[in-house]
Parts: C-alpha cells; sequence; structure tokens
C-alpha cells in the first residue's frame, strides 16, 4: 500500500517559464521620434531650467541645486529635434560618479515597463545612414510603438 504523500513528494514538478523582471525606462518623444533610456541613470526631471554657456558644438551648461549639468547637442544626436527654446523638463542623468548630463524635452517623460523580448537589434542598413552611436536598439513598447534607446555610456565618448 503507498501511502497518499508518496505521490505528491516525487512527482515532477512543473518546467515553468522562467522570466525575467521587466526593465524600466525613461521614455520621451523628440520631434515624432520615441527615445528612452534606463531609469537607474535617470536621477531626476527638472522643470523651467535656463541653459547657458553655448558651445559650437551645440552643448551648453545648466546649474541645478549647485550642481553642473551638461546639455547635449540635441541636433547633433536626435535629428527630429526641437530647438532648445522649447524644451520645458529637463532629464538629468548621471554617467558616473561626477558627470551629469541633461536631455532637453518638450514634454513631460514617460515611464515604460518593457521585457527583454521587446528589445531588438536596428537593422545594419538603417544603422549605416549616419545613425548617431548612442542609439543602441530598437524596443516594441506596450503601445505597438517603435522606441529608441540610448545607451548613456556613449555620450562620455568624444565622438558624441
Amino acid at each position: 500500500m503507498t501511502h497518499a504523500n508518496y505521490n505528491r513528494r516525487f512527482r515532477s514538478k512543473k518546467q515553468g517559464t522562467s522570466r525575467t523582471a521587466p526593465r524600466k525606462l525613461v521614455s520621451f518623444e523628440l520631434g515624432n521620434v520615441n527615445y528612452a533610456v534606463p531609469i537607474e541613470k535617470v536621477q531626476r526631471v527638472v522643470k523651467d531650467f535656463n541653459p547657458y554657456g553655448f558651445l559650437d558644438s551645440g552643448q551648453s551648461l545648466v546649474r541645478h541645486q549647485e550642481e553642473l549639468i551638461t546639455l547635449i547637442n540635441l541636433s547633433k544626436i536626435f535629428p527630429s529635434s526641437r530647438s532648445i527654446a522649447d524644451c520645458n523638463y529637463l532629464i538629468v542623468c548621471s554617467l558616473n560618479k561626477s558627470d551629469r548630463l541633461g536631455i532637453p524635452i518638450p514634454e513631460m517623460p514617460k515611464i515604460l515597463e518593457i521585457g527583454e523580448e521587446s528589445f531588438s537589434e536596428i537593422p545594419e542598413l538603417y544603422r549605416q545612414q549616419q545613425l548617431p552611436p548612442v542609439i543602441e536598439k530598437l524596443i516594441r513598447a506596450p503601445d505597438g510603438s517603435e522606441v529608441f534607446y540610448l545607451n548613456l555610456d556613449l555620450f562620455s565618448q568624444p565622438n558624441i
């Protein structure tokens, strides 16, 4: 006679699919193109900022809470972007312990939760059309739209 717990104890467990936790991203729109950065890199979003110290490269500075933040040249990275004067918000990102990068945007950013299966490589033919190297992946958002994923670590390279 077999004990009732015998079958339950030695039954093989169902092999569940292992799901990775979705990644949280901060998403914003420039022109009609959507971009996203990892939420871990975002320190804060600032409303109403005053850039100064414009360089020929298009970069400038902002001082916020006694911290200097370098603003990126929007037209070099985001070809469909507006001028910095049209931007009401600033996404402040950390590149390392001391460097802060500001991304000026016209509207409040959104938070996306995206699974790894939604990330894909950018087709090589498209990449050859002088796509900035900071645009690393393509993401299919839950609403069906396409979002360019930005690798913020590449902003610290001299050719950007």
